[in-house]
C-alpha cells in the first residue's frame, strides 16, 4: 500500500483563513504487517510517532519510531527487533537540549518481564538500555523528564490474582537509579497510571483501582510525591460500581495545578450496560477540584487520551460506538474544552471503506503551528482479503477541521487512492435523509448541531427547478420536509449556508 496525502485549503466567503497545513494520511511502514500508532512527540519541524507491529510468526512485538514532517510526509522510521522476546515501548520523550530520545516500556524474554529505559540519538540509534529489577516490577508505562534532566518512570507490577501496585522510579540522565517509591493504597489492584511533573518538581501519578468483575467496582486516584520521592498525599476522587473503560489520564496545567481525564458511568444502575463518558477535572496543586466537565450522552464516546494546549485549553480524543447515533457506524473523535471547563467543539472522523471498523484515536497533541494531530490505525477490507491495518495520522487546524471552516460535519476518510490524483478520498457529511425512497415526509438528521450562518434545505427536480425551500435554525439537529403534492420521481436535496452548498444527496419520492 502506498502513502498518499490530502492537503485541504478551502476558502470560505468573507473569511480570512490562516494557511495552517492539514492532512489525513495512512502509512504502511512494514509492507504488509499490521501496524498501529500509540502516541506522539511534537517538535518544531514535525512529529515523531510511537508505532508498533508484529514481527514474527510467534507474534513477537516490534516497536517502530517514525517521523513525519509538518506536511505529513514520511521522513524516516526505525524498527526495533529484540527477538527472541518482546520489546514493548510505552512512550518516547525528546530532550531538545541533547537532541536525544528516552523511551520506557517492558522487555520480555522467557518468563521474565523487566521495566526498561532506553536512550537513543536523534536518528533513533540506541545509545544505552537499562533494565530495573525488584520483585514484581514488570512494565514501565510512562516516562517524564524534570527540570534537572532526571528521568521519572511509572512502573506497574504485581502477583497475578493477588495484587498489582504502582511504583515511581527516578533516575539521573544516565539511567542510574536515585530512588523508588511504591504507592500504598487500601485496594489490591492498581492499574492504568500516568505521570505529571509540576513546576516545583513534585510528581503526580494518576491510576485506577479495582477490577470490573469484582464487587469493589472501580475508583480513581491521584498520588503526589515530592521531588525526593516522599508521598505527600493520595486522594480518591471517584468510585463507580462498574466501568468498561480504563483511562486514568493526568497532565500539568500551565499556570499550576493539573488536569485529570477518566471515564464515568452516566447510568450507574445494576444490571444495565454502562454508559461511559469523558470526565475532565481541573485541580490546584493540592488536589482540590476547581471545575469539572462531564460529557453525558447515551453510550457516550470513550476517552483514550488528552493534552493541555499552550493556551490552557484541554484537547481530548477517543472513539464512539455504533449506537451514539442510532444505526450509525463507529467513529473516532476529538473535542476541545476551554480552561474554564466549557466545551468549545467536538468533531467526528470515520473511515469511508469500512466505517464500522473505525478505531479510536489513541493520542492527540498540539502541533508547533497551533494545530492538532491525532494518531491511530485504519484498515480497509475492500483492498486486502486479510485485514492490514496501517498507521493513520490526522492533522487538523486548531478547530479540529481538515477542511478549514468545518462546522457541523463528520469527516470520512479513505485509504484508497483517487485514480490519477495521488490523493486519498475525503468526504464531508453533515446530514442523513430517510426514509429513502419516501412516501411521506423526509426526515433530515444532522450529525451535529447546525452551526453555520443562514442554513437552509432545498429540494430540486431533475430539471433543476427548486420545488422546496426550508430555512433552518442554528443549533437544530433535525428537520422534516413535506413531500405533499410532489410527483413521484428523483430529487436532489441540498443543505446550504448563505447560498453555498455544503452537501447534496439524491432522494426518491414514491406514491
Amino acid at each position: 500500500m502506498k502513502n498518499f496525502t490530502l492537503i485541504c485549503f478551502w476558502a470560505l466567503p468573507n473569511l480570512l483563513l490562516l494557511a495552517q497545513p492539514t492532512f489525513h494520511r495512512t502509512y504502511d511502514l512494514t509492507n504488509g504487517a499490521a501496524e498501529n500508532a500509540f502516541n506522539m512527540i511534537v517538535v518544531e519541524d514535525g512529529v515523531y510517532v510511537n508505532c508498533g507491529t508484529w514481527c514474527s510468526e510467534e507474534f513477537d512485538y516490534c516497536p517502530i519510531l517514525f517521523k513525519v514532517n509538518n506536511q505529513g510526509d514520511s521522513v524516516w522510521h526505525r524498527q526495533y527487533n529484540f527477538s527472541p522476546g518482546n520489546f514493548i515501548v510505552a512512550k518516547y520523550i525528546f530532550d531538545s537540549n541533547t537532541q536525544s530520545f528516552y523511551s520506557c516500556g517492558e522487555l520480555r524474554g522467557g518468563d521474565d518481564i523487566l521495566p526498561f529505559i532506553v536512550k537513543m540519538d536523534s536518528w533513533g540509534d540506541t545509545l544505552w538500555l537499562k533494565t530495573y529489577y525488584a520483585p514484581f516490577w514488570d512494565s514501565a508505562q510512562d516516562i517524564e523528564q524534570d527540570a534537572d534532566d532526571n528521568l521519572v518512570i511509572g512502573v506497574q507490577g504485581g502477583s497475578f490474582g493477588e495484587y498489582a501496585n504502582w511504583t515511581v522510579i527516578k533516575t539521573d540522565e544516565a539511567g542510574e537509579m536515585l530512588w523508588s517509591t511504591t504507592i500504598e493504597d487500601s485496594t489490591d489492584y492498581a492499574y492504568g497510571g500516568q505521570l505529571a511533573i509540576l513546576n516545583d518538581g513534585s510528581i503526580l501519578l494518576s491510576f485506577y483501582t479495582g477490577l470490573e468483575w469484582t464487587s469493589t467496582g472501580r475508583a480513581y486516584y491521584v498520588a503526589k510525591l515530592s521531588s525526593e520521592g516522599e508521598v505527600e498525599w493520595v486522594h480518591t476522587y471517584d468510585q463507580v460500581t462498574r466501568s468498561d473503560d480504563y483511562p486514568a489520564l493526568i497532565a500539568p496545567y500551565p499556570d499550576g495545578g493539573f488536569v485529570t481525564g477518566w471515564a464515568f458511568d452516566t447510568i450507574s444502575q445494576p444490571g444495565v450496560y454502562t454508559d461511559e463518558g469523558p470526565l475532565l477535572r481541573r485541580y490546584d496543586s493540592d488536589g482540590e477540584i476547581l471545575w469539572e466537565y462531564r460529557y453525558v450522552y447515551r453510550r457516550g464516546p470513550k476517552l483514550t487520551n488528552m493534552t493541555v494546549a499552550e493556551n490552557g485549553d484541554i484537547i481530548m480524543c477517543g472513539g464512539a460506538g455504533q449506537v451514539v447515533i442510532q444505526g450509525d457506524a463507529s467513529r473516532a473523535w476529538m473535542a476541545r474544552v476551554s480552561g474554564d471547563g466549557e466545551l468549545i467543539w467536538k468533531r467526528y472522523y470515520q473511515g469511508l471503506n469500512v466505517p464500522s471498523d473505525t478505531w479510536p484515536f489513541n493520542a492527540v497533541a498540539e502541533t508547533s503551528d497551533g494545530g492538532i494531530i491525532a494518531c491511530s490505525y485504519i484498515q480497509d477490507f475492500s483492498i486486502n482479503p486479510i485485514p492490514d491495518p496501517d498507521v493513520w495520522l490526522v492533522k487538523t487546524d486548531a478547530d479540529g477541521c481538515i477542511t478549514p471552516g468545518c462546522q457541523d460535519s463528520i469527516l470520512y476518510v479513505s485509504v484508497e487512492e483517487i485514480p490519477g490524483t495521488g490523493e486519498t478520498a475525503l468526504k464531508e457529511v453533515f446530514f442523513k435523509a430517510y426514509p429513502n425512497p419516501a412516501r411521506g415526509p423526509i426526515q433530515v438528521e444532522f450529525l451535529n448541531a447546525i452551526r453555520y450562518e443562514e442554513p437552509a434545505l432545498r429540494l430540486f427536480n431533475l430539471q433543476g427547478q427548486q420545488v422546496l425551500h426550508q430555512r433552518l435554525q442554528r443549533g437544530a439537529q433535525s428537520a422534516e420536509l413535506s413531500t405533499s403534492g410532489l410527483p413521484s420521481g428523483l430529487y436532489i436535496l441540498q443543505y446550504s449556508s448563505a447560498g453555498r452548498v455544503l452537501q447534496q444527496e439524491k432522494v426518491v419520492k414514491v406514491e
